[in-house]
Formats: structure tokens, sequence, C-alpha cells
């Protein structure tokens, strides 16, 4: 931060420097149309002050859920309690089959071996069935004759 007698002395020093500047180049021969003047100039000076900024700090606030939990009520019907439930299982029962065994026989006749044998076989044949047929019948044709029509013939 500058006082008013810091901000004195910068400019005297800023004045000092450019006559110095211009007496050098006027040693060197570099003549110049150009010439420095001091203008005063307000610099803003910007105060910093510490204020505290409230943050945000995490809380741990207590959370209660409530669950429901079922309870029993009364009902008009009577529940036994366990409730009975049916269930049906299909149990597989082995069933053991005789197995088949040769049996011997004595015969008191002569078998012929290979006997003869005559085998019948009827094959049905399909026979198509008449399908009905429309026919028009028409009301001012007579289809069939009358005899008391007064002598009309047909």
């Amino acid at each position: 931060m500058m006082s008013d007698n810091d901000e004195y002395t910068c400019q005297i020093l800023t004045t000092m420097l450019a006559s110095v500047w211009a007496s050098y180049e006027e040693e060197h021969g570099h003549g110049t149309t150009y010439h420095e003047t001091a203008k005063h100039v307000e610099i803003p000076i910007y105060k910093k002050y510490a204020i505290p900024i409230p943050h945000p700090v995490p809380v741990a606030v207590p959370q209660h859920i409530k669950v429901p939990i079922p309870q029993p009520y009364q009902v008009q019907v009577p529940v036994p309690h366990p409730v009975p439930v049916e269930v049906i299982k299909h149990v597989e029962i082995p069933v053991e089959k005789p197995e088949p065994y040769y049996v011997e026989k004595k015969v008191p006749y002569v078998v012929e071996k290979p006997y003869p044998v005559t085998v019948e076989k009827h094959f049905p044949v399909p026979i198509p069935k008449p399908y009905p047929v429309h026919v028009p019948v028409y009301k001012h044709v007579f289809h069939h004759q009358s005899k008391g029509h007064h002598g009309w013939k047909h």
C-alpha cells in the first residue's frame, strides 16, 4: 500500500529519469522534437479486508425410516393355523413284469412244420358317394300332369 509520501517520491524519480534520458539523447546527437511532460495520474488503490464467508458444513441428520410390519387382525372366517395346503405329488412305483420263458410240451400227435396257412386280407375300396345338386324349380312350369284342366293338353 502506497501512502501519499511514497507516491510523491515515485513522481520525482520518474521526472529525474526522464530528464537524464533526454540529456543522454542530446549529447549523442540524436535531436528530436519529442518532449516529455509529467502528468498526474490517479491510481486507484484497493485495500483487502479479511471478511469471513460462511461455508456450508455437512451435519448428520438422524433419519428414522418406518417399515410397516403386517399385524394380525380379526376376520369373520376362522382361519386354522397353520393353513392346510393341498400338495399333489406324483410318485412312480416300479412294476415288476414277469419275463417270458419257454415251456417244452410233449404233443401226442405229429405236427407238420411248416404247416400251410392261408391269410385273407380285405381292403376297403372307397366308393364316391353322390353329392346333392341344386335343381332350380320354376313355379310357372308344371312338373306334373293333372287331369282337371278343361282340355288343356300338356
